[in-house]
């Protein structure tokens, strides 16, 4: 539906009504005596402004439904809206809570009970007779306690000195980086992905385009040679010859419609929208390559301690020798104190209430140390477990450097292949441009055969296809190139 036609067509409608009744309709609005507009009017302005209504809901309705990007902005709606970022960014949230849940271990801890208790059967204790004046070897059975008791009471305590703690404040702090390094990592591969997907549905696009455009050309060259046949001009093989290439054409439209529709749907996944929404992007793949200095890109200079997957493995290296502190300070004692008010009731009836019955304090402080001597060689193993797992760390950091070098360097010599590829290609198409245009003319004038015009017509094809991937392979050099020079 066009839109923009309909929006010129009602308001051409409306406007000169509006204009004509100006004055009237104004002076009856503001009278606020609308029933006295005449009938005519009435259902002029009734009608005309139930379409006017009904235009703008299908308009907004259909804009609701439709997203136009630039990669860019694709981009930067994915890093909003992605799967992958969004758990990302939970995750940070996730880190700072737990640091948060660290931290309050060391923190004062006051806590208040209350406490009702009903002996249906009072415990009972065994006494020597002899100790109350009865024979030797006789036990005198004594019920000890009241049935009713209640208490209730305050306690608090206060961390003092924990090795554990400390180094675990620091972890929660390096693993809150850690989470947030990841995310960064993750939006640049979304960034990288998205780019790459992009480039994949203008390809598409793009091929479409063309290979619809030599379908309409095919298809009015069939319908000439078929003219001319039927005069007994042209032989019948020709015309069964651009028959084939027109089949051959459509198979190949459908099968790039199919290529295009699951593209698309791959893009709305990574870009976290509804299959049903339309997504329209408003670039093609010359205005991406035209946005490309290859030669300020290779000039720029690369350090991998800058690279993101570098310094998450530097902080995964941290962390593994806080782990090693961690064990080590495991040796140490611990220390708290505590203290605990608390007010005690012991009733031979339930009057737990009753305010003029007596209660009975307990008040306690007192310093707590914890110190672990021997747990069967456990804490030594773990240490030196801990100190591999570090060396490891390390290991795999020293590793990344150099792999991540090498991948720059790839990707540096990736661009540089690339970019000749799509020159030379670009030559290459233009030059069976006009070899397919020149046997074009030869054909329609009988000094071609229609296999040299199909033979010339594929090549074309295959040249604007080899076009078409050198620029995105170009695209993704550069995307890949980005994404290794990029850094928080």
């Amino acid at each position: 539906m066009d839109f923009t036609k309909g929006t010129w067509s009602w308001t051409a409608r409306i406007r000169p009504f509006l204009n004509e009744n100006k004055r009237r309709l104004k002076r009856v609005f503001v009278a606020g005596s609308f029933n006295k507009i005449p009938a005519r009017l009435h259902a002029r302005v009734s009608l005309s402004l139930i379409a006017l209504a009904l235009f703008i809901t299908t308009n907004s309705s259909a804009q609701e439904n439709k997203l136009t990007f630039s990669i860019k902005k694709a981009q930067n709606y994915a890093v909003e809206h992605n799967y992958d970022v969004r758990n990302a960014k939970l995750a940070i949230k996730v880190a700072d809570k737990q640091r948060w849940e660290v931290t309050a271990a060391g923190l004062p801890h006051i806590e208040a009970s209350a406490q009702y208790m009903k002996y249906i059967d009072l415990p009972t204790q065994l006494i020597k007779g002899e100790a109350f004046g009865g024979p030797p070897g006789t036990l005198i059975e004594a019920n000890f306690g009241l049935p009713h008791n209640a208490n209730y009471g305050v306690s608090f305590s206060q961390l003092i000195f924990s090795g554990s703690y400390l180094v675990g404040l620091r972890a929660s702090g390096i693993y809150k980086k850690l989470s947030q390094q990841s995310a960064f990592a993750t939006e640049q591969d979304v960034r990288e992905t998205v780019a790459q997907t992009c480039y994949l549905v203008l390809t598409v696009e793009e091929n479409r385009r063309i290979l619809q455009q030599s379908y309409e050309n095919i298809k009015k060259t069939h319908a000439e040679i078929s003219a001319m046949f039927r005069e007994g001009f042209v032989e019948e093989t020709d015309v069964k010859q651009l028959q084939i290439a027109l089949s051959d054409l459509e198979n190949n439209i459908f099968t790039l419609d199919q290529q295009r529709e699951i593209s698309y749907q791959l893009l709305k996944m990574q870009l976290g929208i509804e299959f049903s929404t339309e997504v329209v992007l408003s670039e093609n793949l010359t205005d991406q390559l035209k946005k490309i200095n290859v030669e300020s890109r290779l000039e720029k200079k690369f350090h991998p301690e800058d690279n993101i997957t570098f310094q998450l493995l530097q902080t995964r290296e941290k962390l593994a020798g806080l782990n090693v502190k961690n064990e080590l300070v495991g040796f140490l004692p611990s220390l708290a104190a505590f203290a605990q008010r608390s007010q005690n009731a012991m009733r031979l009836e339930f009057n737990i209430f009753d305010g003029n019955e007596k209660w009975y304090p307990t008040t306690v402080v007192g310093v707590q140390m914890s110190w672990p001597i021997f747990s069967g060689g456990a804490k030594i193993f773990r240490t030196q477990k801990a100190r591999a797992e570090h060396q490891q760390a390390s290991i795999q950091r020293q590793q990344a450097e150099q792999g991540i070098q090498l991948q720059y360097n790839q990707a540096r010599l990736s661009m540089e292949s690339a970019y000749k590829k799509f020159q030379n290609s670009q030559q290459s198409r233009n030059l069976a441009k006009d070899i397919y245009d020149i046997h074009l003319i030869k054909f329609k004038e009988g000094l071609a055969s229609s296999l040299d015009l199909t033979q010339s017509h594929n090549q074309y094809l295959q040249s604007e296809s080899a076009y078409l991937a050198s620029i995105s392979e170009v695209l993704n050099a550069q995307n890949t190139l980005d994404k290794l020079l990029s850094h928080e």
